[in-house]
């Protein structure tokens, strides 16, 4: 079975979210438009939302002091994911902290880090 131990995660990304999915189901458009090559964005993806919109959110905290923008439904290396907007974006590497299944970026960034997923075929 690809959901015991180790196997798991030494099976390609399309196959470990087809695992979890009822059989009926297939993998989300971006998983399976996936390369197999060794590029870095083919190792993260993030899928859309049931309407079909990227799944980046602003939000704000600590009484309108900080805002973050939410990237969620990731999946794959999601450090790979942060070494991207790091270089990418004018952010600095304490500012985009990784956490279960999303990356969290401070700062307001929706607009532009929606357009550079877009770019990215996601």
């Amino acid at each position: 079975s690809l959901r015991r131990g180790g196997q798991l995660w030494s099976t390609p990304l399309t196959a470990r979210v087809e695992a979890f999915l009822r059989p009926s189901q297939q993998a989300p458009a971006a998983v399976r438009m996936m390369s197999a090559s060794a590029s870095e964005s083919s190792k993260w993806a993030v899928v859309r939302s049931a309407s079909g919109q990227l799944p980046v959110y602003r939000d704000i905290r600590n009484h309108n002091s900080r805002e973050l923008t939410i990237i969620r439904k990731v999946l794959g290396d999601l450090h790979a994911l942060r070494e991207s907007i790091v270089r990418d974006f004018d952010v600095s590497e304490k500012h985009v902290v990784v956490k279960v299944g999303r990356v969290e970026v401070r700062g307001r960034h929706k607009s532009e880090i929606a357009k550079w997923l877009e770019g990215k075929g996601f």
